[in-house]
């Protein structure tokens, strides 16, 4: 039943974007057009956000319209220096130590 090929895989398995008629109605109700379809592959991160913690990222918490990704920041330099600007710490943090084994254990 779980083969790639099996005859009733699909009935199983649950991949893809949900039919239209399936979605709920505030995302069929949107001014932009439904981005769900059988084949896709690769999914935006909006869209696996909302699928896997049922949230709309996109929601402006102000009004609740539909807010755009203009840029994404991705430069180390720049970043520390909108989080100095915030007052945010800019440091990496280190990762911590594992702990000591105790009394035992073979190495």
């Amino acid at each position: 039943m779980l083969a790639p090929h099996a005859a009733r895989r699909e009935l199983i398995v649950a991949y893809g974007s949900p039919e239209p008629e399936q979605l709920e109605p505030s995302a069929a109700g949107r001014d932009e057009p439904a981005t769900a379809s059988k084949d896709r592959r690769y999914w935006a991160w909006a869209d696996l956000m909302r699928r896997a913690f049922e949230i709309d990222v996109l929601a402006c918490p102000r009004c609740g319209g539909r807010m755009q990704l203009i840029a994404t920041i991705e430069d180390p330099a720049v970043i520390r220096k909108i989080l100095a600007h915030l007052g945010l710490p800019t440091a990496v943090p280190q990762p911590r130590p594992p702990p000591p084994l105790g009394e035992g254990w073979l190495l």
